[in-house]
Formats: structure tokens, C-alpha cells, sequence
């Protein structure tokens, strides 16, 4: 990913990526923010991009980001992301 893909990330901004990529960040978003509205209707919406193997990796590694947020984010940690590196 480009510094510009991650600046676009930072502002929700989901124009510039791919079909199955906007799917997967909108469900993503809902996952984070509201997982208890996650409706039948929203897998159905993956299905249309992704086998049911990989919503459920996509689902795990949602699940896994946020539990990794929940943990650093209250003791003041930073984790290096990788724009840093350019």
C-alpha cells in the first residue's frame, strides 16, 4: 500500500480501491464500530466477492486488529505502521 492508500484509509475515503476491497472495508467498519448490526444481508454482500473461507479469515483478522487496538491503544503503545518505513 501507497502513503496515499493509507492517508485514504485514515479518512474513510474507500474511492480508489477495488470492488471486493471496499466490500471488505465497509464490513470492516461495521464490524468495528457497530459488530451487533452485522446482518445476514452483509455476509451476503461479501459472498458476492469472497468464498466463505475467506470471510471467515477476513472476519478473524477484523476481530484480531481490534482486540490488538483495545489492547495497546489504553496503555499509550504505538505500533510502527508500515508508511512509517518509506
Amino acid at each position: 500500500m501507497t502513503p496515499d492508500d493509507w492517508r485514504a484509509l485514515k479518512n474513510r475515503d474507500f474511492a480508489r480501491f477495488a470492488d471486493n476491497e471496499k466490500a471488505a472495508l465497509n464490513y470492516a467498519e461495521k464490524l468495528t464500530r457497530e459488530p451487533w448490526t452485522v446482518t445476514d444481508g452483509d455476509l451476503a454482500g461479501l459472498q458476492q466477492h469472497f468464498s466463505d473461507a475467506q470471510i471467515a479469515d477476513l472476519h478473524l483478522l477484523i476481530g484480531e486488529i481490534n482486540l490488538t487496538n483495545r489492547f495497546t491503544d489504553p496503555l499509550g503503545l504505538e505500533l510502527e505502521m508500515p508508511e512509517e518505513k518509506i
